[in-house]
């Protein structure tokens, strides 16, 4: 590349971030896709600001990101998950956490119980309390969710998040000061968190981080695409820009412009933000050179028997350069993660795990939301009269005493501990004094100088990155699910999987799954064909020894 082209392009990146650090305009949205930098933008912010108090807040919804943004940011401002921050107000501020006292509880499935207490007392299902109060509904079921929430002395996410907005909103305690306020992942954010944002930003400068392009959480938390796209249109926010990928080699950024233009033409993203997303060779000639193409895999057949996915993708694995695998234990993101749908996860982890590769995979599922006797004991040990505590221990166990106790807690708001049969109190409360909270768990440490590798769903890959990345199970059916009728958040999970590459991309899918006929995603085929190698992974590949390199 001649220096004076890689000049130009980082005299133009040094003056998108200049024209945003020197803006006085209090109020900013920053339209930043997948790798654009927006870390080094922050941090930037924040210097300029910084009077030592660390009286800046940062905000942001993936743990992923948070503990990255702390990681480089704490110096200068408190770092938070929108749950964390409202959580630290209500510790804090006693008007804010009207009901609940200075040591209350935090249970992520409070919800569950409230909406069984509610059927009890009520004799008919439960209302949404969760979608009510991430779309600011108060009402007497949101005072209902309260009550019990103060009985329980515990809170959940949303309702921690609602108690605070509820608080600020009617005027009851005053919304506090800071110098700036930086605020990642917008489009991520349902319409509660972004109303105490719009609260928090009446006296305070706020400059807001997002992409419409990587909304993927509205089916699972109500956040909207339309909240970043409001604030483009609105005059009180200056748009701003972070117009490079400084992530991923140049056919991800190519392709990444493929399927938009495709999904463009097709009609199927209205009223997307029109913004730059460009290849910044200064960063990436090296990789890009080293993997020019999109490597698409062509499986004859995958079942847990003939694990084709995971035998190709373990074959590959043991193939990644030294360098490749250092530099990313050093600068501490994966090696390899691996994107799709749980039924090729899982079998593909059982390959990796009976190799002997350490992985981070977690099934997931609806029997991870269970509530279990074991999670009432931590609060059982802390306090043996704990209303929440003796609550889990009921709804996972339903004791045949359960029904008239909880119809005296919920009614008349009686101590759960004092209708508790005296032998199944006695039990529980011997095991919760013998129990000793988990050590963290060692036994997914990756020896140094060994690839670390994660397999996760499209919603799990954000804020991710990795040397190599496998898109598995990209067909018609999958993603898009009806190749007729595409939906917007289809097209985004696939630019979200493909731009967490660093350096190569794979994308794999069967001819034949579990003996049902596939076919191709229509997604591949939306790629430019001079940016993809087409390899077939069949009996005779692997019975010729052919190999992949890295």
């Amino acid at each position: 590349m001649p220096e004076t082209n890689s000049n130009k392009l980082k005299e133009e990146l040094e003056s998108a971030i200049e024209k945003i650090v020197n803006s006085d305009r209090p109020k900013k949205v920053i339209l930043a896709g997948p790798g654009a930098g927006k870390t080094t933008l922050f941090k930037k912010l924040l210097e300029k600001n910084d009077d030592g108090e660390r009286d800046q807040l940062v905000l942001t919804f993936i743990n992923n990101l948070k503990d990255e943004l702390c990681e480089k940011l704490s110096r200068f401002a408190q770092v938070f998950t929108f749950h964390g921050y409202c959580v630290k107000l209500l510790h804090e501020n006693p008007h804010l956490r009207t009901g609940l006292s200075e040591t209350f509880k935090i249970f992520p499935y409070l919800p569950t119980l409230i909406k069984k207490d509610w059927e009890i007392l009520y004799g008919k299902t439960a209302p949404q309390f969760v979608g009510n109060m991430r779309s600011t509904i108060e009402d007497a079921q949101s005072e209902f969710y309260l009550s019990r929430s103060n009985y329980y002395d515990t809170v959940g996410f949303d309702d921690s998040i609602f108690r605070v907005y509820s608080a600020y909103f009617c005027g009851r305690v005053k919304i506090p000061k800071y110098r700036l306020i930086l605020v990642d992942e917008y489009q991520d954010f349902n319409r509660l968190e972004v109303s105490l944002l719009n609260l928090l930003s009446k006296n305070n400068s706020i400059a807001v981080a997002g992409d419409d392009d990587q909304a993927l959480y509205s089916q699972l938390r109500g956040s909207s695409y339309e909240f970043i796209r409001g604030l483009y249109r609105d005059d009180e926010y200056e748009n701003c820009e972070l117009p490079f990928c400084l992530r991923c080699p140049k056919v991800i950024v190519d392709s990444f412009a493929d399927v938009v233009r495709v999904a463009q033409y097709k009609k199927l993203l209205p009223g997307r933000i029109d913004k730059p997303y460009r290849y910044f060779e200064p960063y990436r000639e090296q990789d890009s050179l080293a993997h020019p193409r999109i490597k698409v895999l062509e499986i004859s057949a995958q079942q847990l028997k003939t694990n084709y996915f995971g035998k190709i993708i373990a074959d590959i694995i043991k193939k990644i350069p030294r360098e490749y695998i250092i530099e990313s234990n050093q600068e501490n993101f994966p090696t390899v993660l691996v994107v799709g749908p749980k039924q090729y996860l899982s079998q593909i982890a059982k390959y990796l795990r009976d190799e002997g590769f350490i992985i981070d995979y977690h099934e997931g599922g609806k029997e991870s939301s269970a509530i279990t006797r074991s999670m009432a004991l931590p609060y059982l040990k802390e306090d043996s009269k704990s209303n929440v505590g003796w609550r889990i221990a009921i709804e996972a166990d339903n004791p045949n005493f359960s029904q008239g106790a909880l119809e005296k807690a919920v009614k008349y708001q009686k101590p759960l501990f004092g209708e508790i049969e005296e032998s199944y109190r006695d039990t529980l409360l011997l095991e919760a004094n013998n129990w000793v909270k988990p050590e963290e768990i060692v036994t997914n440490q990756v020896p140094q100088g060994q690839p670390t590798i994660k397999l996760t769903s499209y919603e799990g890959a954000k804020g991710l990155s990795a040397q190599f990345v496998f898109i598995v199970g990209l067909h018609n059916g999958d993603i898009p699910r009806d190749p007729d009728h595409i939906k917007e958040m289809e097209i985004f999970r696939f630019l979200v999987a493909l731009t967490r590459t660093r350096k190569q991309c794979y994308i794999l899918w069967t001819y034949r799954f579990a003996g049902k006929p596939m076919k191709p995603s229509e997604f591949i085929g939306w790629i430019n064909k001079g940016s993809i190698d087409k390899i077939r992974i069949d009996k005779n590949y692997f019975l010729e020894k052919k190999s992949i390199t890295p």
